[in-house]
């Protein structure tokens, strides 16, 4: 019985892993139209011997892992390629039609076509720029330099490439074996001692938040103290510098799961467009930060609230359409049945508020007017979007002190409006810091529509760079991580 366990386990693992077959590329319509174009002429071979653009091209898919793309998928041609005879007519003309098949899904790959988005996690809403990858190889091949394409497929943030080193990193931790993990239910703080503290080091080291040199002590001391404050930090966990519930679960996870949500993320900045608008604003969602970006660098971050796990911000792409100062908040009905009961409960505090209550035909309507206390704080930024999502200030600043701040009902909530008002308005003259004070004060609503909109992304990465270049590793707060990367596996199998 246990050989016959063993067996299927070995069975399953190859499955996971199963080698695409060697593909034909007469059967692919895309090769066809490439040749068509170039009146059936070898793109990649001259003179019996590969180009430089075709060493380029295959020296590049026999690396696609570093990008974070499934090496399987191109393997059977890379390794046939290598050992090609380019010695014959009829072996050129594989070889060659080959590189050509490998080059259009790499084309693919890199430009996001892996996968529909929405079909993995229903509340990602972003659309993809159309690739259509056979008119781009033949645009690529018709340039002078017919080489330089292969490089710059990539995501051209810096950010993507620091991800890329990161997977890196990861990977040779992985090959060392990872960390030890720390028993289920432990609890460290300053003033502990014993193995469990040297565990604890070994983590910290491993992960990169600790000196190697610090290894060996079993004293939890106020610089092991240190050093766990900082991986909270990078972690977006509450920093209190003792090991409880969340910070073990956080050191305790595995190397192999850090891989995944950094290959994730790799998938995910595909999904920007490119090039990138030379100014717009970023959301991060688990990040709990926003990212202001002008001429392609980070202007500024700063801390926001986003939904709950139940009333979860989408991911999607939207321009900034109009800022409105002093607005009145209509409250949308799904937060109608929860904030009733709570009116009627306390009126007069909630009349103090600015709240009306407005019965009609449709049921009843709530709306809060502008004031100190609205919910939608002195400014709002209109996004044009389907979702009824903005971004907007609020009274309540203390909650910006919060690590985990899954707080609002979709809404994305900024610590600082006045100066997220004046990176969008971007006109000094016209759209001071002291003017957009100005306009916010009182109670009179205001809106201003844009003469230029704004690109605003509201993304979703658990691994990121912070504005002091240092990476993040965050929970996957609504499971999408965990869903794109069940879809991405599921391409690990081709079936015939």
């Amino acid at each position: 019985m246990i050989k016959k366990i063993c067996v299927f386990i070995i069975i399953g693992t190859l499955m996971m892993h199963v080698a695409y077959a060697l593909p034909v590329p007469s059967q692919d319509q895309r090769v066809k139209k490439v040749y068509d174009h170039f009146q059936e002429q070898l793109i990649w071979i001259k003179n019996d011997v590969w180009t430089p653009c075709g060493k380029t091209l295959l020296e590049t898919i026999s690396h696609v892992d570093e990008e974070g793309l499934w090496q399987e998928k191109y393997t059977p041609i890379v390794e046939f390629l290598q050992k090609a005879d380019l010695g014959s007519p009829e072996g050129r003309k594989r070889a060659d039609e080959l590189l050509t098949l490998a080059g259009l899904n790499y084309i693919s790959d890199m430009k996001g076509g892996r996968l529909k988005p929405h079909l993995a996690v229903k509340d990602i809403h972003v659309q993809l720029t159309p690739i259509n990858e056979t008119e781009d190889l033949i645009n690529y091949l018709s340039l002078p330099d017919q080489c330089g394409w292969v490089y710059a497929l990539a995501p051209t943030a810096p950010e993507y490439q620091h991800l890329k080193a990161l997977l890196s990193t990861y990977r040779q931790k992985q090959a060392q074996g990872g960390w030890p993990q720390l028993p289920k239910g432990t609890r460290l703080e300053k003033g502990d001692k014993g193995p469990l503290v040297e565990t604890l080091r070994t983590q910290l080291i491993a992960q990169d938040a600790l000196s190697s040199q610090r290894q060996g002590s079993d004293i939890f001391d106020e610089a092991l103290e240190g050093s766990v404050k900082n991986y909270q930090e990078l972690h977006g966990l509450e920093i209190d510098g003792k090991v409880g519930e969340a910070t073990l679960e956080a050191l305790n996870t595995p190397v192999e799961k850090r891989i995944r949500s950094i290959i994730v993320s790799l998938e995910r900045q595909r999904w920007f467009p490119s090039p990138l608008p030379a100014r717009y604003i970023q959301v991060n969602i688990p990040g709990f930060y926003l990212k202001a970006v002008n001429e392609g660098l980070p202007t500024f971050f700063m801390p926001i609230i986003t939904g709950k796990e139940y009333t979860k911000t989408p991911v999607f792409n939207a321009p900034i359409i109009e800022i409105i100062f002093n607005p009145s908040w209509h409250v949308p009905a799904s937060i109608v049945g929860e904030l009733l009961p709570k009116i009627q409960s306390n009126p007069g505090a909630y009349a103090a508020k600015g709240y009306h209550l407005y019965e009609g035909e449709g049921g009843v309507r709530i709306v809060q007017n502008p004031g100190q206390g609205n919910a939608l704080g002195k400014i709002r930024f209109t996004l044009d979007d389907p979702y009824s999502i903005y971004l907007h200030g609020t009274p309540n600043e203390k909650l910006f002190k919060k690590a985990k701040r899954s707080l609002s009902h979709g809404c994305i909530r900024v610590e600082d409006p006045t100066k997220l008002a004046a990176f969008v308005f971007n006109n000094p003259d016209d759209w001071s810091i002291e003017h957009i004070k100005k306009e916010a004060s009182g109670t009179t609503t205001k809106p201003v529509k844009l003469k230029q909109p704004i690109s605003a992304f509201i993304t979703y990465f658990t691994v990121f760079e912070d504005e002091n270049h240092k990476m993040h590793f965050v929970a996957d707060e609504y499971g999408q991580d965990t869903a794109i990367w069940l879809a991405l596996e599921k391409l690990t199998i081709k079936v015939e």
